[in-house]
């Protein structure tokens, strides 16, 4: 009786592990596409608040080298998404507020801030520093409000084991990460 139910446990266990080998060597590569779905509200409460829920669904991201991501956005706001330094990701308010990497981010797209507003959409949708794809900081995509375009897509074609860091240009507390793998 005893060495059957060892027989048993033994077998079991041999299954678990060979399942567990299987999920990492298929989790290892990663997925080939991969959804980020901006969400979240505004809301204002005079002389009290204003609360802004923007926010990158999932804000983690594994992805396979040469995978695509479907950028979709569910707000009233257009939204970037930009690949950028983990050392220029605000922490604070204080780099909330003088977000220096957002500036550049947004004159590479054509938007001046300094101006006047400018009707439309900004005159670059797609920028692409590095190699094709996303792979680099200042690679960024801008994505319209919702009802204003549909889902973008686009390639990280990054090295595989790189962490790219991204950030909304537009509201940089909406930060993330893509791990290639």
């Amino acid at each position: 009786m005893q060495s059957r139910r060892t027989l048993a446990l033994a077998v079991f266990g041999a299954a678990l592990l060979a399942l567990a080998g299987t999920a990492l060597a298929v989790g290892s590569k990663g997925p080939a596409k991969a959804k980020v779905v901006i969400k979240g509200s505004e809301s204002l409460v005079p002389n009290a608040y204003l609360k802004i829920g923007f926010h990158f669904d999932a804000g983690t991201v594994p992805i396979r080298s040469g995978g695509t991501v479907i950028l979709t956005n569910l707000t009233k706001d257009g939204h970037t998404l930009s690949i950028v330094k983990a050392s220029q990701v605000p922490r604070t308010i204080g780099q909330l507020q003088n977000c220096s990497v957002c500036g550049a981010i947004a004159k590479s797209h054509g938007i001046n801030f300094e101006g006047p507003p400018t009707e439309g959409p900004p005159p670059v949708l797609l920028v692409n520093v590095g190699a094709p794809g996303f792979d680099a900081p200042g690679d960024s995509v801008i994505i319209a409000p919702k009802g204003r375009g549909g889902p973008v897509q686009f390639k990280v074609t990054a090295r595989p084991g790189t962490v790219l860091s991204f950030i909304c240009a537009f509201h940089p507390w909406m930060q993330g990460r893509f791990l290639v793998k």
